[in-house]
C-alpha cells in the first residue's frame, strides 16, 4: 500500500487541519517565504509631499459605518512591478484601517494587518487599527486616493489616507483629522510610511489608543515592525517584540507619546538576497525531498538545513546540503517514522547569503515495514481453487486482498486458498507489522490544574490507530474527598459525534500539587481523519480538577508520533489534561500482485496425462515421505498449518527424510517444472 504524506506547516488556524495534506495525498503550494525581518529601517523627517489628484477610491460620505470610510477595501493597480519579499507585483489591496496587502484571497477588513492571521502575501502597515474619515466637518471630508509620482525608472506609488481620524469615531462634536501615506518606489523597492500632523478640527477630546506599524509577509510569524509605549515618544520607537508590537499615541499636547509630527518618515528597504518559498515535499522511510520556488531575482544557488528540533537555525548556523542549483532537493540516510523540519535560503554569490526560511517545511519519513520476501503463484484448471503463497520477514505478517488499493483483508498469513476459479483472477499481498509509541507532553511540568471539563486534546490521525492508554492527574481541593472518584472520557469526530465514551474510576490526590498518576486503559479507535477531540466530558463531585500546563514555555503544539497523527489543543495557550499518550498503529508495504492463472486447455487432459503429476504417499506417515514422479518437480516448500515457511528444498528426491519435523498438519507446495503449482496437505504422526 502506497501512501504519500506532505506535512506541512501551515497558519495557526489551519493547524489542527495539517493532517488534511496527509488523508488527502495532496501537494497543494503553501507559501512560507519569511524575509519581511531582512528588511534595513531608517527614520527621517522630511517634507509631507501630499498628492491631489491622482485615483480615488473612496471618499466620505457620512460620518459613521462605511460611509465614512470604515471597514472597507479597494483594489489598486501599479504602472511599474514591485518587489516585495522576493516577489513581483502589480497589483495590491487598500485597507480604509491603515494598510495595504499583496496577493491572497482574504479581503483586508481587519483591524490587526501584522498579527492576524490572513491570507495574503504580506501587508505594509502605516496606521494599522479601526478608523473612519469623517463627512462635511468645518468643511472637512476624507478620501483614500493613489497617484504616480515621479519619472521611471525611479517611480513613486503613493496611496494617502487624507483625513482621517486616529482611532473610529461616529462623534461629530469632538473630531481629530490627520493624513498619512504608504509610498512603494520603482527599483529600489524600499517602502515609506508618512505622515502629516494633524488638528482637532472641533472640540477637543483626547484620543489615545495603539496602531500596528511596519510590514508582514505571508506569515504573522515574519515581521518588521515598530514599538514604543505610552511613556515614551512615539518619533522615538524600538523594533517590536512580537507581531503584537504596536506604537502607543495620544492627540493630548502634554502626553509623552504625542503624534507623528509632520513629515515623519519611515523607510524600509529591502535585502539585496531573498529567500526563496517553499512549497511542497515528499517522503520516503528513509528520505525526504522538499520543493521550492525561486524569489526574483534568482540567486545563484541554495542552501538547505534540515533538523529533528523545530529550533531555527541562524546566519551562522551551517547548512546541511550546500551549492543546489536546481529547486529540489533529496536529504538521504533518515530515519523512518520520523518528523523534520526543514529551511533553505539562497546564496546570491560573493558571500551574500539570504535568511533563512523563518517557517520550516515539516515532513515525516514513512514507517518501515516488514520486508516481502517473495511470493508464487499459482496454474489450476477451471472450477478448482489455488494457492498463493509469501513469504515475509520474521515479526511480520502478511495480508491477502482481492484488490490493489482499498477493499478488505480476504486472508492473513503464508498461504491463500481461493475460491474455484474460471478465469485468471490476479490478487494481491503485503507484509504489515504492528507499532507503538507515546505522543505529548510525558508527564506534568505544572503542578496547578484546571476544573473544567468538555476540553482536552485535539487528534489528528493520519492513518487507523488505537489510543491505548492515556495518563492523568486528578486532584481534589476538599480534604475529605481524597481517595477515589470517576471520570468520564469522550472521543468525538470533527462533527462532536461521540465515537467512544467510557467512566473510568480514579485515585484522587488532596491538592493539585499532592495529584498522582492514574493510566486509562482507552482503548480508542480511530480511523484516518481530522479534527477528533480526546476529552474528559463528566467528573465526579470527589474531584475537583485535573492537572493541565498553562505556560507555552512548558509545551509547543503540534505534538507528532512519526506518521501516525498530532497532536493540538482544544484551547489556545494551554496543554489540557491528558499525558502520554500510547497509540498503536499498523505499518503496511505497498501491494504486489499475485495471479492464479486458469489453464482452460487442461479441461482435455487425459487420465495418462494426469496420472503424470506427483503423488505424495503415504499421508499420513511418519519421518518418510514418497514422492511419485520427482522429475517434474522443480522445488518444494514445507509450510506449517498457520501458513509459515518451513524449508524449503531444491530438485526433491523420491524420498524426503523429514524426522525433523514435529507431528503435525503441514501443507506441501510443488513448483513444477511445466511452471504450475501443487499444494497438498499432509499429516505427520
Amino acid at each position: 500500500m502506497k501512501i504519500i504524506y506532505n506535512f506541512k506547516l501551515l497558519k495557526k488556524k489551519n493547524l489542527r487541519a495539517i493532517a488534511l495534506s496527509f488523508i488527502a495525498f495532496t501537494a497543494n503550494q503553501i507559501n512560507v517565504n519569511a524575509q519581511v525581518n531582512a528588511y534595513s529601517f531608517t527614520q527621517s523627517l522630511t517634507t509631507y509631499d501630499a498628492v491631489n489628484g491622482g485615483t480615488v477610491l473612496g471618499t466620505a460620505t457620512a460620518n459613521t459605518g462605511a460611509a465614512s470610510l470604515y471597514n472597507v477595501s479597494y483594489s489598486a493597480s501599479m504602472p511599474f512591478a514591485f518587489n516585495f519579499n522576493g516577489e513581483n507585483f502589480t497589483n495590491l489591496k487598500v485597507s480604509s484601517n491603515g494598510y495595504i496587502t499583496f496577493g491572497g484571497t482574504d479581503v483586508p477588513t481587519g483591524n490587526t494587518p501584522i498579527s492576524g492571521d490572513m491570507n495574503w502575501k504580506g501587508s505594509v502597515s502605516a496606521w494599522g487599527r479601526s478608523l473612519n474619515s469623517m463627512f462635511n466637518i468645518n468643511n472637512t471630508t476624507g478620501d483614500i486616493r493613489y497617484e504616480t509620482v515621479g519619472i521611471a525608472p525611479n517611480r513613486e506609488f503613493v496611496i494617502q489616507w487624507t483625513n482621517f481620524k486616529p482611532s473610529y469615531s461616529t462623534s461629530t462634536t469632538s473630531i481629530y483629522a490627520f493624513s498619512f501615506q504608504i509610498r512603494l518606489r520603482e527599483t529600489s523597492n524600499t517602502i515609506t510610511t508618512k505622515y502629516n500632523s494633524g488638528s482637532f478640527l472641533i472640540g477637543s477630546t483626547t484620543v489615545a489608543s495603539t496602531a500596528q506599524i511596519g510590514l508582514r509577509g505571508a506569515s504573522d510569524i515574519d515581521y518588521n515592525n515598530r514599538l514604543n509605549l505610552s511613556t515614551n515618544s512615539f518619533i522615538n520607537s524600538t523594533p517590536g517584540t512580537a507581531n503584537t508590537s504596536t506604537q502607543y499615541y495620544s492627540t493630548s499636547s502634554t502626553a509623552a507619546s504625542g503624534m507623528p509630527p509632520a513629515g515623519l518618515t519611515y523607510t524600509w528597504t529591502p535585502p539585496s538576497c531573498f529567500a526563496p518559498v517553499l512549497t511542497t515535499g515528499d517522503s520516503t522511510s528513509n528520505s525526504i525531498t522538499v520543493n521550492w520556488s525561486a524569489p526574483v531575482p534568482s540567486p545563484s544557488n541554495y542552501e538547505v538545513y534540515y533538523n529533528t528540533s523545530s529550533t531555527a537555525p541562524t546566519s551562522s548556523t551551517p547548512s546541511s546540503s550546500a551549492t543546489i542549483s536546481g529547486s529540489t532537493a533529496t536529504i538521504n540516510s533518515l530515519a523512518p517514522s520520523t518528523l523534520y523540519y526543514v529551511w533553505i535560503r539562497s546564496n546570491c554569490g560573493t558571500g551574500t547569503l539570504s535568511s533563512w526560511s523563518t517557517k520550516p517545511l515539516m515532513l515525516v519519513t514513512k514507517c518501515q515495514p516488514s520486508l516481502l520476501l517473495g511470493t508464487t503463484g499459482s496454474t489450476v484448471c477451471p472450477g478448482n481453487s489455488a494457492v498463493l503463497n509469501a513469504s515475509v520477514e520474521t515479526g511480520g505478517t502478511i495480508n491477502w486482498y482481492d484488490t490493489l488499493t482499498g477493499g478488505n483483508i480476504v486472508a492473513t498469513g503464508n498461504s491463500y486458498s481461493t475460491s474455484p476459479l474460471t478465469s485468471t483472477t490476479n490478487y494481491w499481498v503485503s507484509s504489515s507489522k504492528s507499532n507503538a509509541g507515546n505522543v505529548g507532553l510525558p508527564a506534568p511540568i505544572s503542578t496547578s490544574g484546571n476544573t473544567g471539563v468538555g476540553i482536552g486534546l485535539t487528534i489528528d490521525a493520519y492513518k487507523s490507530l488505537t489510543i491505548n492508554t492515556v495518563d492523568i492527574y486528578p486532584y481534589t481541593t476538599t480534604a475529605a474527598n481524597a481517595g477515589t472518584g470517576t471520570v468520564t472520557v469522550n472521543l468525538v469526530n470533527s462533527a462532536g459525534t461521540i465515537l467512544h465514551t467510557n467512566t473510568f474510576p480514579v485515585n484522587v490526590a488532596y491538592q493539585a500539587t499532592a495529584a498522582t498518576l492514574n493510566t486509562l486503559p482507552l482503548n480508542y479507535s480511530i480511523p484516518a481523519g481530522s479534527g477528533y477531540k480526546l476529552l474528559i466530558s463528566a467528573k465526579s463531585s470527589s474531584v475537583s480538577g485535573f492537572i493541565r500546563e498553562g505556560s507555552t514555555a512548558a509545551f509547543s503544539f503540534p505534538y507528532v508520533l512519526g506518521d501516525v497523527c498530532s497532536l493540538g489543543t482544544t484551547t489556545s495557550g494551554y496543554y489540557y489534561y491528558f499525558y502520554n499518550l500510547n497509540i498503536s498503529s499498523n505499518c503496511e508495504s505497498e501491494r504486489t500482485q499475485v495471479t492464479a492463472t486458469v489453464d482452460s486447455a487442461c479441461l482435455g487432459t487425459s487420465e495418462t496425462k494426469l496420472a503424470e503429476k506427483p503423488v505424495l504417499y503415504p499421508n499420513p506417515f511418519i519421518n518418510i515421505l514418497n514422492i511419485d514422479n520427482p522429475s517434474l518437480i522443480k522445488s518444494l516448500q514445507v509450510l506449517d498449518h498457520s501458513g509459515k515457511l518451513i524449508k524449503t528444498i531444491n530438485t526433491p528426491k523420491s524420498s524426503l527424510q523429514l524426522d525433523d519435523l514435529p507431528s503435525g498438519i503441514y501443507m506441501i507446495i510443488l513448483n513444477l517444472k511445466d511452471g504450475s503449482l501443487q499444494s497438498s496437505k499432509v499429516i505427520k504422526k
